[in-house]
């Protein structure tokens, strides 16, 4: 008997809010994500990181309509920066005294990682969670 109650009180406990909160994966991901950015230094493994956090958050499902705008805007926010980083590896790997192609990379680089960041900070405006500066920006 006292079992029988006892799930029952679990079961009740897990349907009326003992569980995770709306988009919480969405927000786990993000702030993952976000920390890669600060903590990385290496670029290289920075865009395969960012690669597999792009794919998780993309498996994720929002269950409101803001999580749905913040999953869009983080997964906006963490391809510009993919894109950044990649630019920012062709600047050191490819344009050794090509100072128009130095400067292309570079520019792309920087307005990437800029759009980038803009875009987690506002997915994780609606997520409740303030970002802050992200890699320098």
């Amino acid at each position: 008997m006292r079992r029988r109650w006892a799930a029952g009180l679990l079961s009740l406990a897990l349907a009326f809010g003992c569980g995770s909160s709306p988009n919480a994966s969405i927000k786990k991901h993000l702030l993952r994500g976000v920390a890669q950015i600060r903590t990385t230094r290496d670029k290289t493994k920075l865009h395969a990181e960012l690669g597999r956090t792009l794919a998780s958050l993309r498996r994720d499902r929002a269950s409101t309509a803001a999580g749905r705008r913040a999953k869009s805007l983080a997964i906006e926010g963490f391809e510009s920066t993919r894109k950044g980083v990649r630019s920012l590896l062709d600047f050191e790997e490819n344009d050794s005294g090509n100072v128009a192609a130095a400067t292309r990379d570079a520019m792309r680089a920087d307005r990437f990682l800029e759009r980038g960041a803009n875009r987690l900070r506002a997915a994780g405006s609606l997520l409740g969670v303030r970002l802050g500066r992200l890699g320098g920006r």
